[in-house]
């Protein structure tokens, strides 16, 4: 499983930003955050800003998105792949779906990432889990606004050169305005597409270097010897192989089988 991501910043965001940030991941009722707004008001950078606030305060412990983030967080692009993260890694964890008013869409009422993303929500609460969506247009925030699951909405915007949020929280009686909003200092790819897909894609290269894994550990459990493997995988790719080669593609292949989904093993295999 992944370790507790270590973050260390400047804390030049603001005691009661912090304490509503830390009152979200503490609770487990309403594991829905949703981030609002017009282009260029920074709602992708506030996502991981809450994220990072969330680490630096002890209030959560892993995080995971669909943003380019550079290895300070897991970078999680299919819900297949999220819905065994939030199954399998212990702790407190949150994922920030960027775009998700595209990935999610509301005119596509029978769309089935629509419906599954809206089923695993449910289930989210049981692992500790919490989910920020990142929308855009106005009317893909109706589908959240009003669900029994959403427990904090915020609104960004701009004024002149700063950049403001105001903050609906259930536990909150008043719309809370922040003046003070910072920016992330996690680093993360401004012009990345976020993608995300349904089922975990797979390329053309991993396809390759799968099935070399799983027809080493085939062999091998057919009783084959390290020897007779060396042979056969020489005459499907052409190329010399070592026992110590085919220890590593068996090895390799049993750690991807600890990270997938029992019901995948037949498609791998």
């Amino acid at each position: 499983m992944e370790k507790p991501v270590q973050v260390q910043v400047q804390k030049d965001y603001s005691e009661g930003l912090a304490a509503i940030v830390k009152h979200f991941f503490s609770q487990w009722k309403y594991p829905v955050c949703v981030i609002y707004g017009n282009p260029d008001t920074g709602k992708t950078d506030t996502s991981l800003l809450f994220m990072e606030i969330g680490l630096t305060e002890g209030a959560l412990d892993y995080f995971g998105s669909n943003i380019q983030t550079f290895g300070k967080g897991q970078r999680i692009t299919s819900l297949e792949e999220v819905t065994y993260w939030f199954a399998h890694q212990p702790g407190k964890k949150c994922y920030t779906l960027d775009e998700a008013g595209i990935h999610d869409d509301t005119r596509s009422p029978l769309c089935k990432m629509n419906v599954e993303i809206r089923h695993k929500v449910f289930t989210i609460r049981k692992f500790r889990g919490h989910i920020i969506f990142v929308l855009q247009e106005i009317e893909d925030l109706d589908k959240w606004k009003h669900s029994e699951l959403t427990g904090m909405i915020v609104k960004k915007l701009t004024y002149g050169n700063e950049f403001l949020a105001k903050i609906k929280a259930k536990w909150y009686q008043d719309l809370i305005t922040i003046r003070d909003m910072p920016q992330t200092t996690l680093p993360y790819d401004t012009l990345d597409i976020a993608p995300f897909t349904l089922e975990r894609q797979i390329t053309d290269v991993e396809v390759e270097l799968k099935g070399l894994h799983a027809k080493a550990a085939y062999l091998y459990a057919k009783g084959g010897n390290f020897s007779v493997i060396c042979k056969q995988l020489k005459e499907e790719t052409g190329k010399d192989w070592k026992p110590m080669q085919v220890k590593r593609l068996i090895q390799q292949y049993l750690r991807e089988q600890l990270r997938m989904d029992a019901t995948k093993k037949a498609d791998v295999i």
